[in-house]
Parts: C-alpha cells; sequence; structure tokens
C-alpha cells in the first residue's frame, strides 16, 4: 500500500497550473464585422447588373418575332388516306367463319418433341385447350406443331390470340375443313 500512496503523491506534485486559454471574442466580432459588410455591399452590385429598361426587353421580344406554335399533324392525316383494296385477297384475311370449316391456332412447329410438348403443358397451364400434331415433311424432317383450339366463334379466336400475345406466344390462325 505504501507504494500505491507514494505514486499517486508523485504523480501530483508534477503538474503545471494550466495556461490561461485566449479569447475568441477578438474573431466573432471580426466575422460579424465582415459579414454585415458583404451584406451591405454585395446586393447592391448584383442588381445594377440584372436591371434593365422595359422598353428594351420590347425590342428584344420584336426582333426575336416569336411566332405561335403550330400544329400540321392534323392536315398531314387528313392528306394521307389509307386505300383498301377490294379484290378477293384482302376479303379472305379477315375472319369469316364457315360452318364447314374447323379454326385453330398454331403457337409453335418444333422439331423436338419435348419442346413441343412444354409449349403445350404451357398452354394448358393458360387454360387453353392445346393440342400437338406430327407432320412429316417432303423432304423427310419431322415437325411438331403445337395447335390451340379448335373454336367456334370469332371473339374465342381474338380472346385466345390476346391472351397468347399477353405471354409473348406468337400465334398463327389456321383454317382446316372439315
Amino acid at each position: 500500500m505504501n507504494r500505491s500512496a507514494s505514486k499517486n503523491s508523485s504523480g501530483k506534485g508534477n503538474r503545471r497550473p494550466a495556461a490561461q486559454e485566449k479569447s475568441s471574442r477578438p474573431a466573432f466580432i471580426a466575422g460579424l464585422l465582415i459579414g454585415a459588410a458583404v451584406m451591405y455591399f454585395v446586393p447592391p452590385m448584383l442588381n445594377k447588373t440584372s436591371q434593365s429598361n422595359p422598353s428594351a426587353v420590347g425590342e428584344l421580344i420584336e426582333k426575336a418575332n416569336i411566332q405561335e406554335l403550330k400544329f400540321d399533324f392534323y392536315t398531314l392525316l387528313k392528306d394521307n388516306e389509307i386505300l383498301i383494296p377490294d379484290d378477293q385477297e384482302a376479303q379472305s384475311n379477315s375472319i369469316n367463319p364457315d360452318k364447314n370449316a374447323q379454326y385453330l391456332l398454331q403457337a409453335g412447329s418444333f422439331k423436338n418433341v419435348q419442346d413441343a410438348e412444354n409449349r403445350k403443358v404451357q398452354l394448358l397451364l393458360l387454360n387453353l385447350p392445346a393440342e400437338s400434331e406430327r407432320v412429316t415433311r417432303k423432304n423427310g424432317d419431322i415437325w411438331h406443331r403445337v395447335l390451340v383450339g379448335p373454336f367456334v366463334n370469332t371473339s374465342k379466336i381474338a380472346s385466345a390470340r390476346a391472351k397468347l400475345a399477353q405471354n409473348e406466344i406468337d400465334s398463327l390462325l389456321l383454317k382446316r375443313s372439315q
């Protein structure tokens, strides 16, 4: 205990008196004076450069000849007419349901059977009636078509086509006689 007491007492005796701290009052007052001077002299200098005569503004507007916006797409659309041909090709492309015909949508054609089955399952999950069909071409290639349908009216075809388009599946309308 004696040792610890001697250590404590030796540390206390070596302390120096605290130096007087310098006052920050002169720096604060100098800052106030500089700020006041800036606020007094700077705004008039800025206002002199931004002031202009009202007559000068009117002259600038007259020189610029500001024109009103003119929209001409109304006249352009009237001039551009779309002519619809009256030939039989245009009429055959429209959907006119025949009672002796069956309408299907082809949703894909694949060489691989598994790809066709995957598309078929995808269509069934979309609540569309789907089936796959095997087609042999003249050169001996075998393709697997995925068909949606058959449909009884044009509204069913349109809704099925819209559902396919929403799911980014291209479709092709097929007409088959029964």
